[in-house]
Parts: C-alpha cells; sequence; structure tokens
C-alpha cells in the first residue's frame, strides 16, 4: 500500500473514532500524569491517579453533552441522556489509554516512575503529533502544513512536560 494511500486510511479510521474525544483523553491523562507522578514514587498509585482523573474528566464530560442536549430540545430523562452520551464520549477514556498503557509497560522494565512518566508523557507527543497531522491531510493540506500542524499539536504535549520539569 502506497504511503499517501495509508495515509488517508489512518486519517479516516480516526475521524470516524472521535478524535475531538481521543485528543481530549490523551491530554487529560497526560496533565494527570503530570501531576500525580510529581507527588509519589508508588508506580500503582500514578496508574490509579490518572486513570480516576480521566474517569471522571469523562464524566464531567458525559454530563456536560447531556445537559447541553436538553437546550436542543431533548426532552429524555437524565439517564437516558447520559447513556446515550457514554456511547459517543466513550473516545475521551480510549485517547487516554496509549498514555497510561506507556507509563506501565515502561514502569515494568526500567522501575523508575519519572523515567515512566516522561515516556509516557513522550508517547503522548507523539500521538498528538500524528493526529495533527492526520487532521491536516485528511481535509486536503499539503505535507509541509500537515506536518507544521502536527507539530504544532504536540506542543500541548510538550506543555505538559515543560509543566512537569517546572513543577518538579
Amino acid at each position: 500500500m502506497h504511503s499517501s494511500s495509508r495515509t488517508s486510511t489512518a486519517a479516516r479510521r480516526l475521524a470516524a473514532a472521535d478524535p475531538a474525544g481521543m485528543i481530549y483523553g490523551a491530554i487529560v491523562s497526560a496533565a494527570a500524569m503530570a501531576t500525580v507522578s510529581l507527588h509519589t514514587d508508588q508506580a500503582q498509585r500514578v496508574a490509579i491517579g490518572t486513570g480516576v482523573v480521566l474517569a471522571i474528566y469523562w464524566l464531567a464530560d458525559l454530563y456536560v453533552h447531556a445537559l447541553s442536549v436538553r437546550f436542543d430540545g431533548d426532552s429524555r430523562g437524565l439517564v437516558r441522556r447520559l447513556v446515550h452520551a457514554a456511547g459517543h464520549k466513550a473516545s475521551v477514556l480510549k485517547g487516554g489509554v496509549p498514555t497510561i498503557a506507556a507509563y506501565l509497560v515502561t514502569y515494568v522494565l526500567v522501575r523508575d516512575v519519572s523515567v515512566a512518566a516522561y515516556t509516557a508523557l513522550g508517547v503522548t507527543i507523539v500521538l498528538l503529533i500524528i493526529a495533527g497531522y492526520l487532521g491536516a491531510r485528511q481535509a486536503g493540506s499539503p505535507e509541509r502544513a500537515a506536518v507544521v500542524e502536527g507539530f504544532g499539536a504536540g506542543l500541548l504535549g510538550v506543555l505538559v512536560v515543560v509543566a512537569k520539569s517546572l513543577l518538579h
């Protein structure tokens, strides 16, 4: 398969998977991990703390969606609106999984909370770059502009790393 057709296929798959939710999940999990890893040297606490913050963000996102559809005239009860939102907003949780998984795998290999956290943040930056690049290519941007947009998206992750470094 040609490189541009692989890029197009990847961009279409990402577009179908709710990229906004996935990007939010990745950024929330990275920010949570950067913060939690500053306060403990217990790997399990970092992973669980990050997961809990991601889950709370997801629940808040569900509620915001369930509330906002009321203004569009949705007359269903709260539970039905939340269940409906949960199906559409699962991408937030999926977006946080790579950060947490990278952290756990790295920790198992090196047994260092800080190294594992920075590695997971690096993985998040790469994923943000890829998402930005694929989104730009899906929109028809030329290669160079897509690369610039990809690196622009990655800057969000870099800000998290800088914040972690400054707070440490």
